[in-house]
């Protein structure tokens, strides 16, 4: 067992929320029960100063009442699904509407999830009934986060009674410079080719190569050349899926963050399709309130590296499949390591 400490995180709706802070080596993580959500990564550096690199409220009422999923699980859909809508065997299910006339992520990083203690760190569950904002099926996810030395892993489990479309990520905002915007940092997303999308940011199905794009981060590319280009203007800057490279479901490389001005990387893995790339340009309008202790957040002051299956794939029968069935198993696995 991983030097694991358990603490109060304040109250919602009266209910106590639980954080989880573990240790390994030079690495600290936290993590709440409300919505399952990364709360904190930091490294010791050889100074001995601790360095937080993800975004947080430092309270759970933060993350009920801040509208840019900071650090949750979400599901039971991450990313948009086209007109709130999606058919299983010829029968049309409606989701809410709660982007324009899209879906987008759904309410798991709103609700508490039951905890307990794992080997390696901390196991989140929540079951999500039949007809949960319109899905299909009696789901049961997990969030397992485990720490080891350099590497903090995420799995995404889910099971079902029935048919029905899942997709699971984590939406942590990352700033390896403990402060400030994100304009100096470099990425390199492996990916050879990106999810062509229109309105509302919903694909299109089809494919267009990144190399010689206008989102070209096929090499270490500073990302205050998205967040200042005029044609990335409603966006604000990156709001992109990328396909990544190599075999589906196959742990592989999706994403590369650096920063100079602390000189800490970030290497992010994954078993999924795809990681969806933001860099945050309207998290200035975050709803949660400001306190003392939370000043509010600014536009571009983190990256999301959101490893997920692709928006709106329940419509795209060229996309890799998010059908899950009885009997079967979701899992997916993301690692982060942090130099």
């Amino acid at each position: 067992m991983r030097n694991i400490f358990e603490n109060g995180f304040g109250l919602v709706d009266g209910r106590k929320a639980r954080l989880f802070t573990m240790e390994e080596g030079g690495l600290a993580v936290s993590v709440t029960d409300f919505g399952a959500s990364l709360a904190g990564f930091a490294v010791t550096g050889l100074d001995g100063v601790r360095q937080n690199v993800v975004l947080g409220y430092g309270s759970a009422k933060g993350y009920a009442l801040g509208s840019s999923f900071v650090g949750a699980s979400v599901g039971r859909y991450a990313g948009r699904i086209g007109g709130a809508q999606f058919r299983i065997g010829g029968e049309l299910y409606t989701l809410p509407k709660n982007d324009g006339q899209n879906h987008l992520h759904g309410g798991f990083s709103k609700r508490f999830w039951n905890a307990e203690l794992i080997p390696n760190g901390v196991r989140f569950t929540l079951d999500s009934p039949a007809g949960d904002e319109g899905f299909p099926g009696c789901v049961r996810a997990a969030a397992e986060y485990e720490l080891f030395p350099g590497v903090l892993r995420l799995t995404y489990r889910a099971v079902t009674d029935a048919p029905t479309h899942v997709s699971l990520t984590n939406h942590a905002y990352f700033n390896l410079a403990g402060g400030g915007g994100i304009g100096a940092h470099t990425l390199t997303v492996f990916s050879d080719a990106y999810a062509e999308a229109g309105p509302g940011l919903i694909p299109s199905g089809r494919f267009k190569p990144v190399r010689g794009s206008v989102i070209d981060l096929s090499r270490p590319t500073p990302l205050s050349r998205f967040t200042e280009d005029g044609r990335l203007a409603a966006t604000r800057g990156l709001d992109h899926s990328f396909m990544l490279r190599g075999r589906l479901g196959t742990l592989r490389p999706a994403a590369r963050l650096y920063s100079p001005e602390t000189g800490l990387t970030l290497d992010v893995s994954t078993t999924q399709p795809s990681v969806h790339v933001y860099t945050a340009g309207f998290l200035g309008s975050d709803t949660a309130p400001k306190t003392q202790a939370f000043k509010g957040f600014s536009d571009h002051a983190g990256v999301c590296l959101e490893t997920q299956h692709l928006p709106d794939s329940p419509n795209k029968p060229l996309f890799p499949g998010t059908l899950l069935l009885p009997g079967a198993e979701l899992c997916e696995v993301t690692e982060y390591r942090l130099t």
